[in-house]
C-alpha cells in the first residue's frame, strides 16, 4: 500500500508519502524539499505493536494524522477486497 497524506501541522501544510514496509510497519516521507519545515520531520517510521502505534521520531500531531490515514486506508482496502454478498 502506498498513498499521499496531507496534514495541517501547526497551521502549515505537510504532505507525506506513506509506504507499507511490512505487515505492521510504515515509512512516511515528507514529499519535497520545499515542504520541509522545522517542526515537521522529513521521515517518520510508524510501527504497530500490541500497545498501539509508535512513531520515530515522535511528533504527536503528525503521527496521529498518519495513523488515522493508515487505518482509514486499510479499512477501505479491506472493504474493496470483501466478496460481494
Amino acid at each position: 500500500m502506498e498513498f499521499m497524506c496531507a496534514l495541517s501541522v501547526d497551521g502549515s501544510l505537510a504532505t507525506y508519502r506513506v509506504q507499507k514496509k511490512s505487515k505492521n510497519s510504515y515509512a512516511a516521507t515528507l514529499r519535497t524539499a520545499k515542504d520541509k519545515q522545522a517542526d515537521a520531520p522529513s521521515e517518520i517510521t510508524l510501527v504497530k505493536n500490541a500497545a498501539g502505534w509508535t512513531g520515530v521520531p515522535e511528533h504527536e500531531e503528525i503521527v496521529r494524522g498518519l495513523v488515522n490515514a493508515i487505518e482509514a486506508k486499510g479499512s477501505l482496502d479491506d472493504e474493496s477486497q470483501s466478496p460481494a454478498s
